[in-house]
């Protein structure tokens, strides 16, 4: 299997893996909270990854292309930690206070992952590596989730949060599935 075959494969991963774990294991009951959030956590470890393959596929002569990408993606790597552990809090249910320390967590920890994202998507948008119209995807889709986590209190996106956050998290997914699609599509760049 080709370096750029796997590269797409765990941008699908990380686009679809979690959405799937939650409908197909979570929400029908076959495994508890607990398991669940783990497998999806395994998923998300996909999107870090991903990104990080295409970090030198085309060397740009432009060193600040090159820092948005790297900043980008190590905003993803916090944010995602943070994600993770805050999923794991919520689904330890150790006591009362798990879920209100999860929440705390949470939505400060997502909001840095998709920054991350939309930080890469610029730099990526100076390099040919994917068509302008999918890096500005990118970069809009999850400046949108960023800011729509960010802006809002906990209490507020604990309450009404899922109507929205729900749409834009599929909607960032399927960029992501795209971008492997187009990741596997791409023609080696030797």
């Amino acid at each position: 299997m080709t370096d750029k075959m796997v590269n797409g494969i765990l941008f699908i991963i990380a686009g679809l893996g979690s959405i799937a774990v939650y409908i197909l294991l979570g929400d029908t009951g076959l495994l508890s909270k607990g398991h669940t959030e783990k497998i999806a956590a395994y998923g998300l470890v996909a999107i870090p990854l991903a990104f990080m393959m295409t970090r030198n596929v085309e060397k740009n002569a432009f060193i600040k292309v090159q820092a948005y990408i790297d900043s980008g993606l190590l905003l993803i790597v916090i944010g995602l930690i943070m994600g993770l552990v805050s999923d794991a809090i919520n689904s330890a249910e150790l006591s009362a206070e798990s879920n209100s320390i999860g929440e705390a967590i949470a939505w400060t920890g997502w909001s840095i992952m998709y920054l991350g994202m939309f930080f890469t998507g610029l730099g990526y948008l100076c390099t040919n590596l994917f068509p302008n119209w999918l890096s500005g995807l990118l970069s809009l889709a999850s400046f949108v989730m960023f800011a729509y986590l960010a802006i809002l209190s906990p209490e507020q996106l604990s309450n009404s949060g899922d109507s929205i956050v729900a749409p834009l998290w599929m909607i960032n997914s399927l960029v992501l599935v795209i971008l492997g699609i187009f990741t596997i599509r791409r023609k080696e760049l030797d």
